[in-house]
């Protein structure tokens, strides 16, 4: 390997160096600027003429020409010491050359130096891409993951078509205790509750998305991604002890943002929707997401929503995050908190209430600091509703009404939650079917956010977009 002086310093000279560097612009004119130590050592010297010759597969590639319309330009620093004793300088403006060979919307671009050569290529432009893309399609198609039905069937009635679903149950230790496998449970859900086209019955961690993209060719372009990340591990519901154990055991969802992610980059949706529980917002997977999503070109907008402020009769708040390659969303707007009883809607379902008011675990809860607050005729909203509701759990969600405890039905816990009645889980087992309800979202809540992405979907990618903002304008 070779070597170069500088400084009375010897630098050995590698045989290719990259580098990404970002486009320069003055007076509205893109420039195309080097600076960099590694261009003295691929041999171009101070004040030699180059030329920048078009390539074939995009950009351009830069060589030494006697006749050459740039030059080498050097930079020198009047001190012994310097962080940069062979920085050089290469600047291209003709905006012919940028223009015949870089594409529109490009801020990117890669070098590759070797010797006597400096390849320059454009960095495709993600959203402009995206955008583009999507010109003239239906933009209301959607993928789904992670979902037991519930969110397929309101993004339904928000105006969405939820072609792809990703729905997987993995087998937790008391299924395989009870000998029973629920695998498929959610999955065929989706299928009673919605029309997916394509159904990935798989464990997300497992998935290839460049294979899903490719069983997607064939299919309509999908302008949204919807992702219902698992909350145990971000909630105060599981024990930090249990969190450690599932680590140890790969039970966690903690690093389930990696896949998601993955999924994200390759699938390239215009809109991408998290939905959580508010202790995602500031955990570091959260952090991770949200910084990703910025450097794949979204504008993240987080929320953190009460289900109440938009008319759900259920303390459910959640964190949702909506990240979009344009700008301009705008979150639904929260009206006025019911205030009125909700006991006509549980004496409604009272008598399919189980009076659990002996059971052990009522007897435990009586002893407990973590309960939640029993409905009663007085109540104007429920407390969150969890999945382990029908399992008899201390900390679930009580009638109390007549010095008796009684345990809601699975019909009033779909009432609660603002589920539709055509919204169907009387096919399953109780359990999952309460699972299933638990561990959903608020309908009304989820319903407010998907009509805000629908909106927003519909300003920037509907037949007619109208280009409310100069970046949008550029992206179309």
């Amino acid at each position: 390997m070779s070597a170069i002086t500088a400084s009375n310093t010897a630098f050995s000279v590698p045989h290719v160096v990259t580098k990404q560097l970002k486009m320069n612009e003055a007076s509205g004119r893109k420039k195309v600027r080097i600076s960099s130590n590694f261009i003295q050592m691929m041999g171009f010297e101070p004040g030699q003429r180059i030329v920048a010759v078009p390539s074939i597969a995009g950009g351009f590639d830069i060589r030494p020409s006697e006749t050459g319309p740039q030059k080498v330009h050097t930079r020198r620093y009047n001190r012994q010491r310097s962080n940069n004793p062979l920085e050089s300088l290469i600047e291209l403006s003709s905006t012919q050359l940028i223009n015949s060979t870089f594409p529109p919307g490009t801020e990117r671009f890669h070098t590759k130096m070797t010797r006597n050569q400096i390849q320059v290529r454009p960095i495709p432009n993600r959203a402009f891409n995206i955008a583009k893309r999507f010109k003239g399609v239906d933009p209301y198609r959607a993928l789904v993951a992670m979902t037991g039905g519930v969110d397929i069937h309101c993004l339904e009635r928000a105006g969405f078509k939820s072609d792809v679903v990703i729905e997987y149950r993995p087998q937790e230790r008391r299924d395989i205790n009870a000998g029973r496998n629920l695998e498929e449970v959610h999955a065929l859900n989706t299928t009673r509750n919605g029309a997916p086209k394509l159904l990935i019955n798989e464990d997300i961690y497992q998935i290839n998305p460049d294979q899903l993209k490719q069983l997607c060719a064939g299919h309509d372009l999908l302008s949204l991604g919807v992702f219902s990340i698992q909350c145990d591990d971000f909630s105060n519901i599981k024990s930090n002890t249990q969190k450690a154990r599932s680590v140890q055991d790969q039970s966690t969802s903690i690093d389930m943002v990696y896949p998601v992610l993955r999924n994200i980059e390759v699938m390239q949706y215009p809109v991408t929707m998290i939905e959580n529980v508010r202790g995602f917002q500031d955990h570091a997977a959260g952090t991770i997401l949200k910084s990703m999503l910025g450097r794949m070109g979204y504008r993240c907008h987080e929320m953190v929503l009460d289900a109440r402020d938009y008319g759900g009769i259920q303390s459910r708040t959640r964190y949702y995050l909506v990240a979009t390659i344009f700008p301009g969303f705008e979150p639904p707007q929260p009206q006025a908190r019911p205030t009125n009883s909700i006991w006509p809607i549980i004496e409604k379902h009272l008598a399919d209430c189980r009076d659990v008011t002996d059971t052990g675990y009522i007897k435990a809860r009586a002893r407990s600091h973590r309960t939640s607050r029993p409905l009663t005729r007085e109540s104007t909203y429920t407390p969150t509703i969890v999945k382990s509701q029908a399992r008899g759990i201390k900390d679930g969600v009580y009638i109390e009404d007549g010095g008796r405890v009684y345990a809601p039905s699975e019909g009033l816990i779909q009432e609660l939650m603002s589920i539709p009645d055509d919204f169907d889980v009387s096919w399953m087992a109780q359990e999952q079917a309460i699972e299933t309800l638990g561990q959903s979202i608020d309908y009304k809540l989820h319903h407010a956010v998907a009509e805000a992405v629908r909106q927003h979907i519909e300003l920037n990618l509907g037949q007619t977009p109208i280009a409310k903002h100069h970046h949008q304008a550029s992206l179309l």
